[in-house]
């Protein structure tokens, strides 16, 4: 195992959780208090998904094809790119124009840095480093989104117009992961065929898996259960039930340090998906319906477990995607997934826009917990019956 590629895959996911989670309590209202829409506050977000979608796979494809390590650097520097526009051009087309960057940047790394890890374990090990290398992910990154969002609560308080400053920071990330090791066990089997050779199979090998196929369904849904509540919670704690901003980051810090508490207690259970999913959504559904149907401390304890809940599903879905993966196209397929995630949110984002517009804020939230009640339901059709690797529940 390469312990120098991995320490730098904790630092710069940890550095890309610390720059994002200090926007994450109040990103909505730095839209709005430039004058956006509810509309044009989903649009935005539909058009970053909507970005990841078209470059998901190219830059997948690149990675895996001129390196992994190529790919970061050129992700932390588009990063930084898109936090310089957000801060310099301050309307919806300037947004409009961040977001596409942002969401670039988001391709270039997505894939890349997580295969270069994962690729750095010793194969013999790798079955064991592997559910530790994703529940210490989740606990560093989560520590670092606590210390995030309990900044970037109290400073959008008296500094809002300052908040996209941490993502132009990110460009830090670019010189450090020039430290980053290409792993030598993949560089020969990097095949330098065509895009349009690499896709049909690619795709014979996801459709051919069930588990694989299951996952990019859960990922599919667990976006456009998420989606409305990501997109309004700031809105409807504002607007709706008058919270002040300042209690923000507090929230979204408290539903991180749960996730810090039960990580690497629930990777005991990783082997036994079906019934975490299952839990899992169905917290997610009870969290997001009660931040919509209870007031004060009921609707704030609801909106806490909801940011848990998300967050506990990744390091599993991670764990099973890359148990199942050949390590020559990983980069590839992980950016597939990711694309599958972003056709989520890109359908969700328009959704909840014209949902929130026509009947309400509260109504989003209704919509988001009865997709989570069918994430657990889907994968169950999906995966059944159950043979061989796909016997995980």
């Amino acid at each position: 195992m390469s312990n120098r590629n991995i320490t730098l895959f904790y630092f710069l996911e940890s550095l890309i959780s610390l720059s994002g989670a200090m926007i994450l309590p109040v990103y909505v209202l730095y839209f709005r208090h430039y004058g956006l829409t509810l509309f044009q506050v989903a649009l935005l977000a539909a058009v970053f998904e909507a970005t990841v979608l078209l470059f998901e796979i190219p830059t997948g494809i690149l990675a895996d094809r001129y390196g992994r390590k190529l790919s970061t650097i050129i992700g932390f520097i588009l990063f930084a790119t898109s936090g310089g526009v957000f801060c310099i051009w301050k309307n919806f087309s300037g947004f409009l124009v961040a977001e596409i960057i942002f969401g670039l940047a988001e391709t270039f790394i997505s894939g890349a840095l997580e295969a270069l890890a994962v690729d750095s374990l010793d194969d013999k090990q790798k079955e064991k480093h592997l559910a530790r290398l994703f529940s210490n992910r989740t606990i560093l990154k989560t520590a670092t989104m606590i210390v995030g969002m309990l900044a970037g609560g109290l400073i959008a308080r008296e500094y809002l117009q300052y908040i996209f400053v941490p993502i132009i920071c990110l460009g830090i990330g670019a010189p450090v992961s020039l430290f980053l090791k290409e792993p030598k066990k993949i560089l020969p089997e990097i095949e330098k065929k065509d895009k349009a050779d690499r896709i049909p199979e690619i795709a014979r090998m996801i459709f051919s898996n069930k588990l694989i196929l299951s996952i990019f369904c859960v990922g599919l849904m667990a976006n456009l259960a998420s989606e409305g509540a990501d997109q309004f919670w700031q809105v409807l704690f504002s607007e709706i039930k008058g919270i002040d901003i300042s209690y923000y980051g507090m929230m979204t810090a408290m539903g991180a340090l749960l996730v810090v508490i039960f990580a690497r207690a629930t990777s005991k259970f990783y082997e036994r998906l079906t019934i975490y999913l299952t839990a899992s959504f169905s917290l997610m559904a009870f969290a997001v319906f009660s931040a919509a149907r209870f007031s004060d401390y009921p609707a704030v304890v609801g909106i806490i477990f909801y940011f848990a809940a998300k967050e506990i599903v990744r390091p599993i879905l991670s764990y099973h995607l890359n148990r199942n993966i050949n390590s020559k196209s990983r980069a590839t397929i992980l950016s597939g997934y990711n694309l599958t995630c972003s056709i989520g949110e890109v359908i969700a984002g328009v959704t909840v826009g014209l949902i929130a517009g026509k009947y309400g804020v509260p109504v989003v939230f209704y919509f988001s917990a009865l997709v989570a009640i069918a994430v657990p339901f889907t994968y169950s059709i999906l995966n059944h019956p159950k043979q061989g690797m796909d016997n995980l529940s």
